[in-house]
């Protein structure tokens, strides 16, 4: 029961704190200025994206044809390989005004688009004598597709070139199965249809993604570390294309793409506001002792017939009980302004459990990724709070926490980058982002394979064992230290 109201007192002087009200206050501030970043960047993609759309690209097209002719006219001062490039552009742009293509200001890639490329490359090839026949005869199919401008067309052609290829056997079968698999999504999907909306389609991220690991398995190579991929890889990338395609299925963005305002809050919204929660545990932690001490007020505490280590312990479980009372508050609220700033549904969470898809909805989702990200914001907690114990400074405690907080992620990265060593996974600061971790299943495969590269790409429970030895240490150290030095 002692321990319970030296718990309870330590909450209610934390909670009288002015630093302790502006900070909340700001935490809570932080969730609407996430929404209002999120707005701006959707009007801002907009506006590109209109701007884009609005150019007078025919114009344009039109004066790099005569620009090409006259260069073409002068094709003694170039050698045959520029030549045979200029010649390939001139018959695009004039294949592009023919069918209404925008290839001068399309921001993403779409079937006519290819097209184009497909019949350049071409071009290009037979402007130089090479297989004149066989690429007369993919011009004259593509072109026959740009004629009926039937999307699906398109891929049946394509269908029928994979199976010639599989019949001389310039492909395996179980790439062609690939390739059929894919094109599939595309006509299921209506992939690379249209010119996205978006500067970053996501349904085409995605299926990229599913490109590559679809590769990646085939091959059996892991495409970063260029060795063969180990059996839970395996299993992950699997698990990453029925997730890619669940997504697909149910129409939900990435978190990382930008085609919804409501998935950009819901990713920017916990950086934000678990800022200053994390600024705020650092301030209580790191002046716990050492404002006492200097104040003497610590002394008041110890002549009672509480123990020492009571005394510190209820200053941990309080600060800990803050900690999630706060985040479990943001958590919600961050849900609730979600709800009533944006008209889209809030970002749901898939994963795969036993070999079927699931998802959690966006309040559970919210709920468990603010309280994982709680966990990195404790590890500082204990660190400050050690500090605070061990130097009786408050300055100094909370300034290197803050400094660590801040500045860790980007040395870390730095050593990553450059030092391949074993020894670097063991570096505490090495293994924070627990919640990016777990809840990886939110982002697209490319973005989490260039993270991976900048991280120690430890595990969960691995990372999770170093730093549960990190805070046993400094939680010993904190005890001892206050246990056995004097309080002046």
């Amino acid at each position: 029961m002692k321990i319970i109201k030296l718990v309870q007192n330590e909450t209610i002087k934390t909670w009288k704190k002015t630093s302790t009200k502006i900070l909340i206050i700001l935490s809570i501030v932080a969730l609407f200025g996430a929404v209002g970043f999120a707005k701006l960047i959707m009007s801002l993609t907009g506006y590109t994206t209109e701007m884009l759309g609005n150019q007078e690209w025919e114009t344009v097209t039109k004066q790099r044809i005569t620009e090409l002719k006259g260069i073409i006219s002068e094709s003694s001062k170039y050698d045959e390989i520029t030549v045979a490039e200029l010649k390939a552009e001139l018959d695009i742009c004039e294949i592009a005004l023919k069918y209404k293509i925008n290839n001068v200001y399309y921001y993403n890639d779409y079937w006519k688009i290819e097209i184009l490329d497909e019949i350049s490359s071409a071009k290009n090839e037979m402007y130089l004598g090479k297989e004149i026949e066989a690429n007369q005869k993919l011009i004259d199919q593509r072109i026959a597709a740009l004629d009926k401008d039937d999307y699906t067309y398109y891929l049946e052609q394509n269908k029928n070139e994979y199976k010639t290829k599989l019949d001389n056997k310039e492909i395996s079968q179980e790439e062609y199965e690939d390739k059929i698999y894919l094109l599939e999504l595309r006509k299921k999907y209506d992939i690379y249809k249209e010119p996205s909306k978006d500067i970053l389609g996501w349904k085409e991220s995605t299926y990229e993604d599913i490109y590559l690991m679809k590769d990646t398995l085939r091959t059996g190579i892991n495409k970063n570390t260029g060795k063969m991929l180990k059996l839970n890889e395996i299993e992950n990338l699997e698990n990453s294309i029925k997730i890619a395609e669940y997504r697909l299925e149910k129409d939900i963005p990435n978190l990382d793409s930008t085609s919804s305002a409501r998935g950009l809050y819901d990713a920017m919204a916990p950086e934000f506001s678990m800022l200053f929660v994390a600024l705020l545990m650092v301030i209580i932690a790191g002046s716990s002792i050492s404002t006492e001490i200097s104040k003497g007020t610590i002394k008041f505490l110890l002549f009672t017939p509480n123990k020492r280590w009571k005394v510190l312990l209820s200053k941990i479980l309080s600060a800990a009980l803050i900690l999630i009372a706060l985040t479990l508050i943001l958590s919600l609220l961050s849900v609730v302004i979600g709800n009533i700033c944006f008209k889209e549904a809030g970002t749901e969470y898939v994963y795969v459990s036993n070999g079927e898809v699931h998802s959690f909805s966006n309040i559970v989702y919210t709920i468990l990724f603010y309280l994982s990200s709680t966990i990195d914001i404790f590890i500082y907690m204990l660190f400050a709070l050690m500090f605070s114990v061990l130097t009786r400074n408050t300055a100094l405690a909370v300034g290197v926490s803050v400094a660590c907080y801040v500045g860790a992620g980007i040395v870390m990265n730095l050593i990553n980058y450059y030092i391949s060593a074993d020894w670097v996974k063991f570096i505490p600061f090495n293994n924070l982002g627990i919640a990016d971790q777990i809840f990886t299943n939110n982002i697209s495969y490319s973005t989490m394979q260039m993270a991976s590269e900048a991280l120690s790409g430890n595990s969960v429970g691995f990372s999770l064992a170093v730093l549960g030895v990190c805070s046993v240490l400094m939680i010993v150290s904190m005890f001892d230290s206050f246990n056995k030095r004097d309080i002046v």
